[in-house]
């Protein structure tokens, strides 16, 4: 491991408290989707896995992608981290806690209601910093579900994009966050949002 790369996971982890809590009012009607950009994918997914906790999801990340040790990161609900070689994107996924209330909110809003309880989360632990961008969007890639959102805390500066999903025994979230401790210029939202659609599109329960 040589000093850049240790330098860079050190200030990547700084960011974490802020990176993974931020956060959806509105929605769109339920659809179907496949809306990767047409053309040359901005990513290739790397064969290897990650797997949740209680091994009832897995997902692939992108190649030559930088994972970052879940333990060190100090937030328990977070499983797994990567970034892009870049440090210029991060990739968090997430376990939301199954309470009662949680599993009201599903039985009663479904992905909707639990992606604006998930914003509202995101508002409280950035000072009410987080706005969202657009609508909360409902879609189906193959025959899985997804509720997804977008949102800011620096007036369009950087953006977060969130999808949560119910694999029947837990309920995750995967964020895809710009990162900005760099001087490199930071991927435009489309992008952000088709890498994270290919990453979606990885998901298997």
């Amino acid at each position: 491991m040589n000093r850049s790369w240790r330098r860079d996971s050190l200030r990547l982890l700084t960011l974490i408290p802020i990176v993974w809590w931020i956060g959806c009012t509105g929605a769109k009607q339920a659809r179907q989707t496949n809306d990767i950009a047409a053309g040359r994918p901005p990513v290739t997914l790397s064969s290897d896995q990650i797997h949740s906790p209680s091994g009832d999801m897995s997902a692939r990340v992108p190649q030559d992608w930088v994972m970052v040790d879940a333990e060190k990161l100090e937030a328990p609900q977070v499983f797994s981290m990567a970034c892009n070689p870049d440090y210029t994107l991060s990739l968090i996924f997430t376990e939301v806690t199954m309470d009662n209330a949680t599993r009201g909110l599903f039985s009663r809003d479904g992905l909707k209601g639990l992606a604006e309880a998930s914003f509202q989360r995101r508002i409280k632990r950035s000072n009410a910093r987080a706005v969202m961008t657009g609508d909360v969007e409902e879609f189906a890639i193959g025959k899985r579900r997804f509720g997804a959102y977008t949102y800011t805390t620096d007036t369009m500066k950087t953006l977060t994009r969130v999808a949560i999903f119910n694999t029947g025994a837990h309920i995750y979230e995967c964020a895809i966050t710009h990162l900005d401790f760099n001087d490199r210029a930071l991927p435009p939202q489309e992008t952000l949002r088709n890498v994270h659609q290919i990453i979606l599109g990885s998901i298997e329960w």
